[in-house]
């Protein structure tokens, strides 16, 4: 009786073992499953494609631009596999729609001749597509600004009608938060804060937004920011950025001699003096009259002989 106890707690142990080697070994399920699968991001997509496995460059490629937050590059380079590969995988259709999302935030991009006639003909396609838009997508930022403050013109177009909003970000310093406002696509203005005492440089950036807050276009970012430089201000610039009414008054009682209608008759006095001086001083010398006298002895109304 002991001995069948043993046999059969041995088999049941040997069961438990192998069940728990199985669920080792089993394929991950749910959150689990995510953990190993390869990484989503516009690297892997690449590398997949060099790699020439262009069903699962283009699957990464597919679920990198259904991501949020996407830089400019990174939405770029994920639209560069995804066309291709639609492309490579005869799915013409989804290729000349990648192909034309690429060129409204790429307008610069060109096909590589060597794929040939199946990757050429959708984009060539796209870019016919592209050049019959109203207008050339992108945007241009104007900045007008002096060390009391001033604005930056924002200039949106979008006739693909695929960016939702613009945020605008700037700085008076080198490094450090901005300051950033949501506008709306197409014309608007952001106004600008002074300058704090000593700033001259003003950094800013411009991004268009989808849906999923990915920049389709940009004119600088967070990261390279374009820069300006600040007119000098009309009045003079406290710590705040702007001048009170008590540099007002010393900029009356203290203005510059310049300003002193006396100051000007004494120079205009001194210019004239100055040049009579100089007219004589510097008059060429005319040379010695000559003159001959003689006496002279009449005789009556006549002169004598």
């Amino acid at each position: 009786m002991r001995k069948l106890r043993r046999v059969v707690l041995c088999v049941l142990v040997g069961v438990s073992a192998a069940s728990a080697t199985s669920a080792a070994f089993a394929e991950p399920k749910g959150k689990d499953k995510a953990r190993v699968e390869a990484p989503v991001d516009v690297e892997t997509a690449e590398q997949l494609y060099a790699k020439l496995d262009y069903d699962k460059a283009n699957e990464t490629a597919e679920r990198v631009i259904k991501q949020r937050g996407l830089s400019h590059d990174q939405l770029v380079r994920a639209y560069r596999i995804l066309a291709v590969t639609y492309a490579i995988l005869d799915k013409e259709e989804q290729a000349r729609d990648a192909f034309l999302h690429l060129l409204v935030s790429d307008p610069e991009y060109t096909i590589d001749t060597n794929l040939g006639p199946k990757v050429s003909t959708p984009f060539v396609e796209a870019r016919g597509q592209f050049r019959s838009l109203p207008s050339k997508p992108g945007m241009e930022v104007v900045a007008n600004v002096r060390s009391d403050g001033g604005q930056l013109r924002i200039t949106t177009r979008d006739p693909t009608r695929i960016a939702k909003k613009v945020t605008v970000g700037y700085r008076w310093t080198s490094s450090g938060e901005y300051t950033v406002s949501t506008i709306p696509v197409g014309e608007a203005t952001v106004e600008v804060a002074p300058a704090t005492q000593g700033r001259t440089r003003l950094d800013f950036y411009a991004t268009a937004l989808d849906e999923r807050d990915n920049a389709v276009f940009e004119a600088g970012s967070p990261q390279v920011p374009k820069s300006a430089f600040a007119e000098a201000s009309s009045r003079p610039i406290n710590g705040n950025g702007y001048g009170g009414d008590g540099d007002k008054r010393g900029e009356k009682a203290g203005g510059s001699i310049l300003s002193s209608p006396v100051f000007w008759v004494i120079a205009g006095a001194i210019v004239a003096g100055g040049g009579t001086a100089a007219f004589f001083a510097f008059r060429p010398e005319e040379a010695a009259t000559k003159a001959s006298l003689a006496p002279q002895i009449r005789c009556g109304a006549e002169l004598c002989k």
